[in-house]
């Protein structure tokens, strides 16, 4: 990785942090980004909408879509701090980004994936040359936060 995708993710772990201590909620946390250069941030939306499709990746690509009024994101990266769930992979294809940066594998935290037996690596090996994917990034920094986020029963571990 460059000096600033470094900095994409920097800014990533800042932005989880901030979220999960303001909302008491998970890290879940997600940027477009293009060029380096972040155009939307989005975070665990669900509890405060009550629509569980307002996934962090879904939220981040929706305000894009929404801050630059148009609904194609050909050319953007989706930067995430845990791997996005088929819902937010399937939101980033359909809105056209192809590349995709994340810090923790969802292997590493399974019980907050569905039991799929289909991932976007899986869709990454079927489909070569059509996306790219960095994966696993940071994953130890990661595993600290989600380990705060436990020790205080932040959403949605208070729902187990």
């Amino acid at each position: 990785m460059d000096g600033n995708q470094n900095k994409v993710i920097d800014e990533l772990f800042n932005f989880g942090t901030e979220i999960m201590n303001k909302y008491k909620i998970y890290p879940y946390t997600d940027f477009v980004v293009r060029d380096s250069v972040i155009v939307s941030r989005g975070y665990n939306y669900e509890r405060e909408s009550g629509d569980i499709s307002m996934q962090s990746a879904v939220t981040a690509i929706r305000w894009a879509q929404e801050s630059l009024e148009v609904g194609d994101l050909t050319g953007y990266t989706l930067y995430s701090l845990f791997e996005p769930t088929i819902l937010g992979f399937d939101v980033a294809l359909w809105s056209g980004i192809r590349n995709f940066v994340w810090c923790l594998n969802s292997s590493s935290l399974p019980k907050h994936y569905n039991k799929l037996k289909y991932t976007p690596l899986d869709y990454l090996k079927n489909h070569p040359g059509k996306i790219t994917i960095k994966n696993g990034i940071r994953e130890k920094e990661v595993l600290e936060l989600v380990k705060i986020a436990k020790k205080n029963k932040y959403y949605p571990d208070n729902l187990f």
